[in-house]
């Protein structure tokens, strides 16, 4: 996963510490995800979705869309 500390992927514009602290926790789920899971993790994509609220008036929230696929299995040797 790409990293926007210094690379300068993105923007020539630094990062604050609060994007900084919040990638580095995106990147742990990620992480956790794949490890739990045998999945790795190939996109990822930020929307923007219309529900209700407790009111049922409609709201836009953000939404993750994870792109994963299953790791291929690991050939041993016929014993």
């Amino acid at each position: 996963m790409a990293h926007s500390n210094g690379l300068g992927i993105r923007s020539k514009q630094p990062d604050g510490p609060q994007v900084d602290e919040a990638e580095r926790k995106v990147g742990a789920v990620l992480q956790e995800l794949e490890d739990h899971s045998d999945v790795d993790v190939k996109d990822i994509d930020l929307e923007e979705v219309v529900d209700t609220d407790a009111q049922n008036r409609p709201v836009v929230k953000k939404a993750v869309d994870i792109q994963a696929e299953q790791r291929p299995k690991k050939k041993g040797w016929a014993s």
